[in-house]
């Protein structure tokens, strides 16, 4: 037996670590931060919808063809967006209640695929749709608007866009980092 194949039998002796409870809390406080992190997403989406629904009302835009058309997809991207968090939240809610740690890793994984899904696909077509049609808005804007708050509503929204863009991408990315962690434990 050479040097490789010991190590390799040693390997194989060595115990298999099960997990604790104190180990499984943890997984399940991590979890909860996510469900948390999704909960607080889905107000502010919510809240945005919900001033845009009334800005809808306000100015009648049911009158307007393309003013119509371009914040209905606005509302419409950011309610299924609020759906596929619901979703989600329901799924994690439903993992992390009733599984053992081996059912619960696999599920995990499986939750974790969906969720890097979410943030590479559906996110980024969301956000492109909302942008669209915001710019789909501005000749409207501009035709209906003082010069000066038409330029103020175009400088504020490309402030907003950068910011909560940067806020997107970090939330994302602090989410998949906790869902790697999760996966690999």
């Amino acid at each position: 037996m050479n040097e490789y194949e010991k190590i390799k039998q040693t390997w194989r002796e060595q115990p298999i670590a099960e997990p604790s409870e104190l180990d499984f809390k943890a997984l399940k406080n991590r979890i909860g931060q996510i469900a948390r992190n999704q909960k607080i997403t889905n107000v502010i989406l919510l809240a945005t919808a919900g001033v845009l629904m009334y800005f809808f009302y306000f100015i009648e835009a049911i009158a307007y063809k393309k003013v119509a058309l371009a914040l209905g997809a606005m509302i419409g991207v950011l309610l299924i967006r609020v759906a596929v968090e619901l979703f989600s939240i329901y799924t994690l809610k439903r993992l992390s209640e009733t599984l053992n740690f081996t059912g619960f890793n696999e599920k995990l994984s499986k939750y974790y695929k969906k969720r890097i899904g979410v943030h590479l696909v559906l996110t980024p077509i969301a956000i492109l749709i909302y942008c669209y049609s915001f710019w789909t808005l501005l000749p409207s804007f501009e035709a209906s608007l003082s010069k000066g708050f038409y330029h103020y509503i175009v400088i504020s929204s490309l402030v907003v866009l950068v910011v909560l863009g940067v806020l997107i991408f970090t939330q994302v990315r602090k989410e998949i980092r906790i869902l790697k962690d999760l996966k690999n434990d």
